[in-house]
């Protein structure tokens, strides 16, 4: 594997295990919004790794505006946000990520985060996990109203141009295809696949069979990427 110049990481279900707290938290939404809930195959399929915005026009099965996407979007996170603080210790980086991060800070190695994420759940996060410590808001990518969502490369060209870099010379690591498919249309030189269960790892094995899958960042498969 070639060493890369840059790094990029989506963040939910990458750098921290979080999907159960989103398929939760639209469990509960859709249940008292629609009398619904969503079933984890349809879960992964059409709502991981999507924008609150392409979610909802998913499952209300209309586009709605962008004032009922960012109301409702944010009832749901609220959600999830009170499921993460509930979670205490188990809501915490994924194993290997701190010593990562604080590695390639230490090699002056550029690094972002390019989410799905909303402006509060990215608040969220740097106050629950610390992440000024790695990240300023400069280096973190995150969605809007005027960023497509995944699969559009847009995010992660985005943050190509943040840190100055080509393309070519970045990796990028995803748990979700549509990520994967928008590191690879943004011409990202390497992307590695990440899962927190073995079927998820399994699924993007098959989906992508060129790429690696990995289950933490403790892999040798990440050390290979560094500096010798």
């Amino acid at each position: 594997m070639t060493r890369p110049s840059a790094w990029i990481f989506d963040f939910n279900g990458t750098l921290v295990f979080d999907s159960i707290y989103h398929e939760q938290a639209w469990n509960r939404y859709m249940e008292g919004r629609l009398g619904r809930v969503v079933p984890r195959e349809e879960f992964l399929a059409h709502v991981h790794g999507r924008t609150n915005r392409d979610i909802l026009t998913y499952l209300l099965g209309r586009c709605p505006t962008q004032a009922e996407a960012d109301a409702e979007g944010e009832a749901k996170e609220d959600l999830y946000r009170q499921l993460c603080r509930g979670a205490g210790p188990a809501y915490r980086l994924v194993d290997g990520a701190a010593a990562l991060l604080d590695r390639l800070a230490a090699e002056n190695i550029p690094f972002a985060i390019a989410t799905s994420s909303t402006r509060p759940n990215v608040e969220f996060y740097f106050e629950q996990l610390g992440l000024a410590r790695w990240f300023t808001p400069e280096r973190v990518i995150f969605s809007g109203p005027d960023m497509p969502g995944k699969p559009d490369p847009a995010i992660y060209r985005l943050a190509m141009q943040r840190l100055g870099v080509d393309p070519a010379a970045c990796v990028v690591l995803e748990d979700a295809p549509a990520g994967i498919r928008s590191a690879l249309a943004a011409g990202a030189g390497q992307v590695v696949g990440i899962g927190e269960t073995g079927e998820g790892r399994a699924q993007l094995a098959a989906a992508f069979p060129e790429l690696p899958v990995i289950a933490d960042y403790n892999d040798a498969r990440i050390a290979c990427l560094l500096p010798e």
